[in-house]
């Protein structure tokens, strides 16, 4: 199963090294292949170092690509990562 969501980085530093560790981390608890994309440019989102030459900045539009079994359990985490600021004060 291919699911996907559109969500926006609200972060006020963006994607920045802890914020894609913890990214990375979720994605990684999951078997479906995940992919995250910001302005374009698409990457592996179980790789931190990826995540990180999106250099994606707050306000841009984040869109998380899932694919496998549990692809809708991992968006959902990954969902509420973002929305969450990666568990960081706002």
């Amino acid at each position: 199963m291919s699911l996907e969501r559109r969500i926006p980085l609200l972060h006020r530093t963006g994607l920045h090294l802890r914020a894609a560790g913890r990214f990375a981390e979720t994605a990684a608890r999951y078997e479906a292949e995940i992919v995250l994309t910001a302005a374009g440019r698409a990457v592996n989102g179980k790789s931190v170092l990826e995540i990180l030459t999106l250099g994606a900045g707050p306000g841009l539009e984040l869109l998380i690509q899932a694919e496998g079994d549990d692809a809708e359990e991992a968006l959902n985490s990954l969902e509420e990562l973002v929305r969450n600021n990666f568990g960081e004060e706002p």
